[in-house]
């Protein structure tokens, strides 16, 4: 078990790492009804200004990320929030309700409490993402087995880092970077 503990962790860090690999938008991800409702709101809609999208709360829905050699993972639920306010952003989770995992097979909870901050330019339907400091940690439990992981590791993943496509339509937004999409819904 310490093993796949271990495993998870690795994997978690091979998906926010910066590898050749193609990028999250070519990925197949898996359908459920709530996370295909946001997946069809993908579509940039020309009544919302993507500009106006990066403002306000939203709740970390799901997350889909492409690591090295093609492996790649999914993320849904938890308690993590971002606000975006004039150019600035800040993620947060309580560390109450964990993030469900599924990664190259294997299942896990991954419980972040903490918080990291950021700035963004947005432009037309790209936004670039800079991020800045963070506080806090996050447990990733496999069955019986629990380890720690930094708030910047989890960042890695969570937080927009880098270029980014954005879409957004009725409360939904999805930031798309390179190895990771993140889908949101509006709080």
């Amino acid at each position: 078990m310490r093993l796949l503990l271990v495993a998870l962790a690795a994997l978690i860090l091979a998906v926010a790492g910066c590898s050749g690999s193609p990028s999250a938008g070519e990925t197949p991800s898996p359908t459920e009804p709530d996370s295909s409702a946001i997946a069809s709101s993908s579509t940039p809609s020309s009544a919302t200004p993507v500009a106006n999208c990066l403002n306000g709360s939203y709740r970390l829905v799901r997350f889909v990320g492409v690591g090295d050699k093609g492996t790649f993972g999914t993320g849904e639920g938890g308690d993590v929030t971002v606000t975006f306010n004039k150019g600035s952003y800040l993620l947060r989770s309580a560390g109450k309700d964990p993030i469900k995992l599924t990664l190259a097979g294997q299942t896990a909870d991954l419980l972040v409490d903490g918080t990291i901050s950021g700035a963004y330019r947005a432009e037309g339907h790209k936004a670039t993402f800079t991020v800045g400091k963070s506080t806090g940690s996050a447990t990733l439990t496999v069955g019986p087995s629990k380890g720690s992981l930094t708030i910047a590791d989890v960042g890695k993943v969570l937080a927009p880092d880098g270029e980014a496509g954005l879409s957004c339509a009725d409360d939904a937004l999805i930031v798309t970077l390179q190895d990771v999409r993140l889908e949101f819904g509006k709080v």
